[in-house]
């Protein structure tokens, strides 16, 4: 009977050997190890762990629809004066009415922020891709009624590092918020300037920026003396910009300022001898945000001043990425006559002289009402030279620029509003007239009285916005 047992529970063992020994060359059914997506708490909200690494992900992006119309739209490339009578001739009747009385663009934007700790610091890496659709008289202040490709802006692209910045971020003299739908008379680049920067947090609330800065991004046009190579201008270094920022609980204060360098080129192009000028052109402006929670949560004021001697993009935004709004938003003002930054007198390098004082104000009347209003005044004093030259050439006088604007926004959820603007804005221009052809038969003296007319021009401009930002 021992013998029988014995037997069998050996029989069983290698039954159980072989099964073990066969089942060990089967595929294996156990499913792989799931890697679930994190919340990464560490920089805020909306962050997620790349699974398999020590990076936070924040992705997002915005859809803007917006749609204008304007009560005026004229359109005019010069003045001419009759040479029969000596009468001038307004070009603003003539092509009045000529341009679109409304317009659309559509914008759609991605967001990317990436950040990963390391011994020395957090590594960031921001892009921000935008592409648009615009038509009619969104498109610019010459467009008729043709509607605008989708085409990409890169509106930033920085890796920050230990108190650095290299790449596409906000222009460091920049303040005012984003809040009107049109542009405003002071310095706002929304594509932001291709830099090197340093920011030091120096505690109690203070910060201070320096930062090499392209010129490229965020500069005015100038006027060159003859129109072609032989007498010129160019920018001959980068431009430097720093800022100093206070922070607390009532509000903030920032100081900017920013120095470049405007260098003139005389002589033919090819000619043995050819000499440079240079001349320093520099801006510096003040901006303070005030908090009113006692009037309403979420209330605030804002107010800037700057003064800029030949860098008119700090000042009025005459530069070429906002005087398509700038010419739209006063009814189309003469492309040739808005002010630049320096003036080439074939000699000596002349700047123009240009200040600003704005102000907004924001008040919601529940969380899902806000209210908003805007005022802004400047000026641009011109150099002598510049105002010697003739109108159609690209000359002008001192100008001064306004607007007045109030905008209702229905925010029924947290970054998602609809909201309407109205705007009126307002140009003064002195500009120098001359006879058609050679212009001597008419204003021969660059100084005489009658060369000079005085350009007004205002208008009314309502936009609707839709916008949802994720």
């Amino acid at each position: 009977m021992k013998l029988a047992k014995s037997l069998l529970l050996g029989s069983a063992a290698a039954l159980v050997a072989t099964a073990g020994a066969n089942a060990a060359d089967l595929p294996s059914r156990k499913a792989a190890p799931v890697q679930f997506v994190q919340v990464c708490t560490a920089y805020g909200a909306g962050f997620f762990t790349i699974p398999g690494t020590d990076t936070c992900l924040k992705m997002g992006g915005r859809v803007r629809a917006d749609y204008a119309v304007s009560a005026l739209q004229n359109f005019y490339s010069g003045g001419t004066i009759n040479q029969a009578t000596g009468a001038l001739v307004d070009t603003v009747s003539e092509y009045k009415g000529a341009q679109s009385l409304y317009g659309s663009e559509v914008r759609a934007r991605v967001d990317f922020d990436a950040r990963t700790p390391t011994a020395y610091g957090t590594v960031q890496t921001v892009a921000s891709l935008r592409l648009a659709r615009t038509a009619g008289t969104l498109a610019g202040s010459g467009a008729i009624s043709s509607a605008g490709s989708a085409t990409p802006t890169l509106e930033a692209a920085f890796v920050r590092f230990a108190g650095f910045t290299f790449g596409i971020s906000r222009d460091n003299f920049s303040f005012m918020p984003s809040i009107f739908y049109g542009a405003g008379h002071w310095s706002s680049f929304a594509n932001g300037a291709n830099q090197i920067a340093y920011t030091a947090v120096l505690g109690g609330g203070f910060s201070a920026t320096l930062a090499l800065q392209d010129r490229s991004y965020t500069t005015a046009g100038g006027v060159n003396g003859s129109g072609t190579a032989a007498n010129s201008y160019y920018r001959s270094m980068p431009q430097v910009n720093a800022r100093v920022d206070w922070d607390q609980s009532w509000g903030s204060v920032a100081l900017t300022g920013a120095v470049g360098q405007a260098t003139g080129r005389y002589g033919a192009a090819n000619a043995a001898t050819v000499s440079h000028e240079s001349e320093t052109v520099w801006a510096v402006g003040v901006g303070t945000r005030i908090n009113l929670p006692m009037i309403a949560a979420g209330d605030a004021l804002w107010l800037t001043a700057a003064y800029a001697d030949g860098m008119t993009e700090y000042t009025t935004n005459w530069f070429s990425n906002k005087t398509s709004d700038t010419l739209r938003n006063v009814g189309g003002y003469a492309y040739a006559a808005y002010p630049s930054w320096v003036y080439n007198t074939g000699n000596s390098i002349d700047t123009v002289k240009s200040w600003v004082v704005a102000g907004i104000f924001q008040h919601f009347w529940t969380p899902q009402w806000r209210h908003s209003f805007v005022a802004s005044y400047g000026q641009h004093d011109s150099p002598a030279s510049l105002k010697a030259l003739s109108f159609a050439g690209g000359g002008y006088g001192d100008s001064t620029v306004w607007n007045l604007g109030s905008q209702i926004a229905f925010v029924p959820t947290r970054n998602f509003e609809i909201g309407l603007e109205i705007m009126y804005a307002r140009t003064e221009a002195d500009v120098r007239r001359t006879a058609t052809g050679t212009g001597t038969a008419f204003c021969a003296v660059a100084t005489d009285a009658s060369c000079v007319t005085s350009e007004k021009l205002g208008n009314w401009t309502g936009r609707l916005r839709v916008e949802r930002t994720f």
